[in-house]
């Protein structure tokens, strides 16, 4: 009886902990090399997608915070910073890239809940 006891125990402890564990995504997620668009209802970790970009390509930004808290950074692969928003709040506007290259495009959510949308201008 004892073993039983101590089975469902064990039982119950793991159901709880796997319960409580944080959800880390739920929403969708778009990315290729013209575009990089995701909504969300959780997000709890950072999202990236990679663009090879021309010289004087725009950008048009949307972000969308609902709740939580989101952090944007848009940089080159090498490091140099285009557009970072730290804690950002819903906007729209456009980037403009300064060089050639290949550009990262990082979303990093903290109980976040709303979308954003980076897409190249045709």
């Amino acid at each position: 009886m004892k073993k039983f006891s101590l089975l469902i125990m064990i039982v119950l402890i793991l159901v709880l902990a796997t319960s409580c564990k944080k959800q880390v995504f739920d929403g969708n997620r778009t990315g290729n090399n013209e575009q990089f668009i995701m909504d969300y209802s959780v997000l709890n970790k950072t999202d990236t997608q990679e663009m090879d970009l021309e010289e004087g390509t725009i950008i048009d930004v949307i972000i969308e915070d609902e709740s939580g808290r989101v952090d944007i950074l848009v940089a080159e692969v090498d490091g140099d910073e285009i557009y970072r928003g730290d804690d950002a709040s819903s906007i729209s506007f456009s980037l403009e890239v300064p060089k050639t290259g290949t550009y990262k495009f990082s979303v990093t959510g903290t109980n976040a809940k709303g979308s954003v949308s980076f897409r190249v201008r045709k």
